[in-house]
């Protein structure tokens, strides 16, 4: 499919990302899987000549509506359709007041799919002007890898710095189903996922007013670079992440929204490299993709989230503050 985006279809507000079609405000969630582009992925045997047989151990995945390939997974793979887990998680957020409003599908032939939903009373963070939206996303893939995941995306209004996923699993801000036998029983752990998922988001808004709070220099920060962005020890000059590094300094000084109580404090910290990661990382460009998915899915699922969560661990350390075990 063109750009590596199938469809991204919003009900109400336009999201954050830009990435959109909207639906009326009463259209139901039958509409909004529809639109949204969930089609059907279906099983076929995998032959290589010579070989007469099927290859016992493996089978193809491709869209049943435009006939794509998708991937070649293990036998023992159980595909969970989209709208499956779609349901499943929508029905499971009402119990949470959690409302999905936003759904889509991702990368090649539309290979994930997505929700995003936004959780009620955003959080509030000690001497942040800007208050955090609490949002949970919910997405699989039909890759062979990309588990049924749920994940704390939360994203400070001002900057639509993605904060949530600088934490992991431990910290309760995810929720993963991998696609074995057992991942359709799994799907009736959505419900208990949910409510682990809102415990995580009081936890998180706990670790945001402590890093408000506490002190951090630039000599810390240079610590953290470091670690998140080392140079090479050699004598060649590296313009790419000096700059990088220059712009991370920059941003922890005078990023959006930093000012007042919380500049030179951890949280900042935390601003510098979350801005730099969703908004001054390069994202090089590649053919028959658009660049805005490429950054989406970075920021949710790739490099920019991993860099967060390595940031968010080496600041906690130099800071001196403890996070989950």
């Amino acid at each position: 499919m063109p750009h590596h985006i199938s469809k991204m279809v919003y009900v109400g507000k336009e999201p954050w990302h830009g990435l959109r079609t909207a639906l009326p405000a009463n259209a139901d969630y039958d509409a909004l899987v529809q639109a949204a582009g969930f089609y059907t992925a279906v099983e076929r045997p995998v032959f290589s000549p010579p070989m007469v047989e099927a290859i016992p151990d493996r089978k193809a995945l491709f869209r049943e509506d435009t006939g794509e390939y998708l991937s070649t997974v293990s036998k023992g793979y159980e595909v969970v359709q989209f709208a499956e887990v779609a349901r499943t998680l929508v029905e499971a957020a009402g119990g949470v007041r959690c409302i999905f409003h936003t759904a889509g599908t991702l990368g090649r032939n539309g290979v994930r799919g997505w929700l995003l939903g936004e959780l009620p009373e955003p959080l509030l963070v000690r001497g942040d002007k800007s208050p955090i939206k609490r949002y949970v996303l919910g997405y699989c893939g039909h890759d062979g890898t990309t588990a049924i995941t749920l994940k704390n995306v939360a994203t400070r209004v001002v900057c639509q710095n993605t904060l949530g996923v600088a934490l992991s699993e431990k910290d309760g801000a995810e929720w993963h189903i991998p696609h074995t036998t057992s991942a359709k029983v799994r799907l009736e752990e959505a419900g208990l996922a949910f409510r682990l998922l809102v415990e995580g988001y009081e936890r998180f808004g706990e670790l945001a007013n402590h890093l408000a709070v506490q002190p951090f220099n630039e000599h810390q920060l240079q610590l953290v670079l470091n670690r998140v962005m080392p140079l090479p020890e050699d004598e060649a000059k590296h313009p790419r992440i000096t700059n990088a590094r220059n712009k991370v300094v920059e941003l922890f000084h005078a990023g959006t929204g930093i000012e007042g109580d919380i500049q030179g404090t951890a949280w900042a910290a935390l601003q510098a490299f979350s801005e730099w990661a969703d908004h001054h990382r390069h994202t090089r460009a590649v053919q028959g993709k658009k660049v805005e998915t490429m950054r989406l899915e970075s920021i949710w699922m790739g490099k920019a989230a991993a860099m967060k969560r390595q940031a968010l661990a080496a600041i906690a350390d130099n800071a001196q503050l403890r996070l989950a075990a």
